[in-house]
């Protein structure tokens, strides 16, 4: 075995720990329709900061961003430029007193726009929004959000 040196071992990068003093934040910025957005990403604390009454942890204490709501008069090509803006895939729609009266994501829009051959410019985003979806309230256990996404 002349001259031949074994490979150095490689390293995976995907197998890589991340420290976990590190944290991660988004600063929040005003959105054209008043909501918030932003993400706080920073170390799990100890299971008794997020116990609510029962001991279990409420819709409310996940601290997630505000969604994206706009009306449903809008069309399918603002309403595409307003979540890419937000990077979000889905949207709430609110009718004329502000009341959730759909959701529609971007499969919606894939699915029911773009593979019908319809214009986003001219088709209005209600027509191909889903109606009067579930949905919970922050004062709702966690575990009761996720069971009703798996459910439904």
């Amino acid at each position: 075995m002349s001259g031949q040196v074994p490979p150095a071992p490689r390293r995976n990068s995907l197998v890589q720990k991340r420290n976990p003093s590190s944290t991660l934040k988004k600063s929040t910025s005003q959105s054209e329709n008043g909501t918030t957005n932003g993400l706080s990403h920073s170390k799990p604390s100890s299971p008794n900061n997020h116990s609510s009454v029962g001991g279990e942890r409420t819709v409310k204490k996940l601290r997630l961003s505000k969604a994206l709501t706009i009306p449903e008069g809008t069309t399918v090509s603002d309403a595409c430029r307003r979540m890419a803006a937000r990077r979000v895939d889905a949207v709430l729609l609110t009718d004329s007193n502000a009341l959730l009266s759909g959701i529609v994501t971007d499969k919606d829009i894939a699915t029911r726009v773009i593979a019908e051959d319809l214009r986003p410019e001219q088709t209005i985003i209600s027509k191909v929004m889903t109606r009067n979806p579930i949905f919970v309230t922050s004062d709702s256990l966690a575990i009761e959000a996720l069971q009703k996404m798996v459910q439904g």
